[in-house]
């Protein structure tokens, strides 16, 4: 196996397997990638038996054949060349030589013929969809999927369509049990999506999915036998579903509006992160003392200290305190894109809505901690 490919274009290809490759593994293999050459390209292939990734890349075939090896030494290796091509040899013994100018590496591989196979998706319908919306979607709901194994219907994001006719728009929703987010945008030709009752995408595999989408322009999704796959000119990523029933989400969502606090974005995550200082693993809460106009956030740690702060905001509601977790109101704060933030308080242990100024695509809903 012989070929020789640019150096931007290799270290790109193998940079987009990094998040995919397993690092914690029992099956060694499952830290290698895939090289394969095929009519003047290379094909690159990763998995973690969950996510599947495909890419092809033009280079300069001398001798077909492939070899898998461990993708973060191929990373670093290629990263550290400084030559404009690479020159990537395989002998007999499943070592591969790499020349860049006159730097040399030499890495031990595996047998293609025992890696996982990753099945291609060329007979599946698929609809073109803005990469930056697909995006903005998974950005502003991640944050809020729950990490607990147990709970497995909570591990992904829910991906639906909204709406009917020319008006459907892709949503996305994400919940741990003490927040949810939900996000909706345009869907292009997705609108076209047939969701009986929509899907759950693992968290892993959707931040995968949006590194490759916010760099394109328009890519193509589809869902398929228990997959989400989407498409650009070069590349295919798969990513199973979670075979399981996601709550009724709607049913958190308050159906009477609450107190209407109304703060600057930038100031309020600044006084936020000051907070932040102030917890550690045992406490991260944050009292909100509202008054005329006025919003007061304290944040006392037995363990650590204490931090004050006060900030001018639109309140014209009764004094009241309520406390939250200071980390997951920076997260629902972040996502908002709007410089003006509408946070919609209610009394007792009832949650609060956070959404931009003029804009309901966007909605992230935060419980209250006890004072």
């Amino acid at each position: 196996m012989e070929f020789h490919i640019g150096r931007n274009t290799f270290l790109e290809g193998v940079q987009k397997t990094l998040g995919i490759v397993e690092r914690k593994t029992t099956i060694p293999i499952l830290n290698n990638i895939l090289i394969r050459t095929e009519d003047g390209r290379i094909k690159i292939v990763a998995t973690d038996r969950e996510i599947g990734l495909i890419a092809r890349y033009e280079a300069r075939i001398e001798v077909p054949g492939d070899i898998t090896l461990s993708a973060k030494k191929l990373y670093e290796m290629i990263r550290e060349t400084q030559g404009e091509t690479i020159h990537f040899l395989k002998n007999e013994q499943h070592q591969v030589t790499m020349r860049s100018n006159k730097a040399i590496y030499r890495i031990p591989g595996l047998p293609a013929d025992q890696y996982p196979q990753v099945v291609e998706a060329d007979d599946i319908t698929l609809y073109k969809v803005s990469g930056a919306v697909l995006a903005d979607l998974i950005g502003k709901t991640a944050f809020a999927v729950s990490t607990d194994e147990i709970r497995m219907n909570l591990n992904g994001i829910f991906f639906d369509t909204d709406g009917a006719g020319d008006k459907v728009r892709l949503k996305m929703v994400a919940t741990d049990g003490h927040r949810l987010a939900e996000a909706l945008g345009p869907a292009g030709s997705a609108g076209g999506m047939t969701l009986e009752k929509g899907v759950i995408i693992p968290r892993k595999g959707m931040l995968e999915v949006r590194k490759i989408a916010e760099a394109e322009e328009e890519v193509e999704i589809g869902i398929d036998h228990g997959m989400f796959i989407m498409k650009n000119k070069n590349l295919t990523i798969k990513v199973s579903l979670i075979d399981a029933e996601y709550p009724d989400y709607r049913r958190v969502i308050p159906a009477e509006k609450g107190t209407l606090l109304q703060f600057s974005r930038d100031k309020v995550l600044h006084a936020l992160r000051r907070m932040v200082v102030i917890s550690s693993e045992r406490y991260s809460g944050v009292i909100f003392k509202l008054a005329d106009n006025l919003m007061v956030l304290n944040s006392n740690n037995p363990d650590v200290g204490e931090a004050n702060d006060e900030i001018e905001v639109s309140y014209g509601g009764e004094e009241l305190s309520v406390s939250y977790n200071v980390h997951y109101l920076i997260d629902a704060i972040e996502a908002v894109d709007e410089e003006e933030v509408g946070f919609e308080i209610n009394v007792g242990m009832k949650p609060g809505v956070i959404r931009g100024v003029g804009n309901d695509d966007y909605l992230c809903i935060v419980m209250p901690l006890k004072l």
